[in-house]
C-alpha cells in the first residue's frame, strides 16, 4: 500500500495537478442565499461571478468540513497504509484546520497525520505537491509528513487583488481602519505567512502584477530548482505572462497555473493573481 496526501480546495490545486500527483481534495463550501455549494463542483466560477452581477446577497464561505473529510480518511481506510492531509492556516479565519483534526479524532484503523500548512492558496498547493512526490516515490507517512514541514518554511507566497474595491465589499481582509487605510486608492499586494498580511501597495493592477515578478527574483536563487505555482481569477493571461517570465530565468522543477474556485473568489476580486515559490 501507500501514502494518500489530502488537501483542501483553498490550496489552488486544480484537477491535472491533482492528477499528476495522486492528491485527493476535500472541497469547501460557498453560502449563498441560505443555500451551500461544493467548491467548484455545485459552482463554476464563471457562475459564480455572473450572479455575483445580478444580485444583491453576497456569498460567504463555510470551510468547517469535518464530514467531507471524515468520508474521505473512511474511504481510503485499508487502501492505504496512512494519510497526510495538509490543509490551510489555522490562523486564516477558516474551519478547516479544525475539521480535518476533529475527522481525524473519528476514524478508527488508519493514521492521520494533520498539517497546518501555515498560509493557503497555491502556497499549501507547493506543500502538498512536494509531500505527494515523497508519498509516490514510497516514502512512509511519518517521511511525508517531514516532508511537507520541511518545505513550509521555504514558500514564499504573494497575492495582489485585481480590485480591493471588490474585497472591500465582501468585507474581506479585516475591516480596520489601518487596513482600509493602506489600501484606499492603491492596488495591495499581501504576503501570506500565517494569514493574509498587507505587503506594499501600487497604483495600478499592472504594477503590482509586475512586483509580483520582482519578488520572485529577490526571493528565489537561480543556483538551485525552483517549484512555483500561479493562481488567477479570471486572468489566465495575466497568470501565462508570469509563468512565462519565470519559466525564462528559472529552472522550474515544478511549475503549475490554477484558476481559483469560487471559494477563493468569494474573497478576491476579478484578475487578481497569486504567486508561491521555494527553491529546493
Amino acid at each position: 500500500m501507500s501514502v494518500a496526501v489530502v488537501v483542501d480546495s483553498s490550496s489552488g490545486v486544480s484537477r491535472e495537478v491533482a492528477g499528476k500527483y495522486h492528491l485527493r481534495v476535500v472541497p469547501l463550501h460557498v453560502m449563498w442565499d441560505k443555500k451551500q455549494y461544493v467548491d467548484g463542483v455545485d459552482l463554476t466560477l464563471e457562475e459564480f461571478y455572473a450572479r455575483l452581477k445580478t444580485t444583491d446577497t453576497l456569498p460567504s464561505t463555510d470551510s468547517s468540513v469535518q464530514g467531507e473529510f471524515y468520508q474521505l480518511f473512511e474511504e481510503l481506510n485499508g487502501k492505504v497504509d496512512g494519510v497526510v492531509a495538509i490543509v490551510l492556516s489555522k490562523d486564516i479565519p477558516a474551519m478547516g484546520y479544525r475539521s480535518a483534526l476533529m475527522a481525524k479524532e473519528m476514524v478508527e484503523g488508519i493514521p492521520v497525520e494533520v498539517i497546518d500548512s501555515h498560509t493557503c492558496l497555491t502556497g499549501e498547493g507547493l506543500v502538498a505537491t512536494a509531500a505527494a512526490e515523497a508519498a509516490m516515490a514510497g516514502a512512509r507517512i511519518d517521511e511525508v509528513a517531514d516532508v511537507a514541514r520541511s518545505i513550509i518554511p521555504k514558500v514564499s507566497t504573494f497575492t495582489s487583488l485585481g480590485s480591493f474595491d471588490y474585497s472591500a465589499r465582501l468585507g474581506r481582509f479585516g475591516s480596520s481602519k489601518d487596513v482600509q487605510e493602506k489600501t484606499a486608492a492603491e492596488k495591495q499586494i499581501f504576503a501570506i505567512r500565517e494569514k493574509f498580511m498587507p505587503f506594499e501597495k501600487r497604483s495600478t493592477v499592472a504594477e503590482a502584477r509586475e512586483r509580483l515578478m520582482e519578488l520572485v527574483r529577490e526571493g528565489a536563487r537561480k543556483n538551485a530548482p525552483l517549484h512555483v505555482a500561479v493562481q488567477h481569477t479570471s486572468a489566465m493571461d495575466a497568470a501565462e505572462e508570469l509563468s512565462a517570465k519565470i519559466a525564462a530565468e528559472y529552472r522550474c522543477a515544478e511549475l503549475w497555473i490554477s484558476e481559483a474556485t469560487p471559494v477563493i473568489a468569494s474573497h478576491f476580486g476579478p484578475g487578481s493573481l497569486t504567486v508561491a515559490f521555494y527553491n529546493e
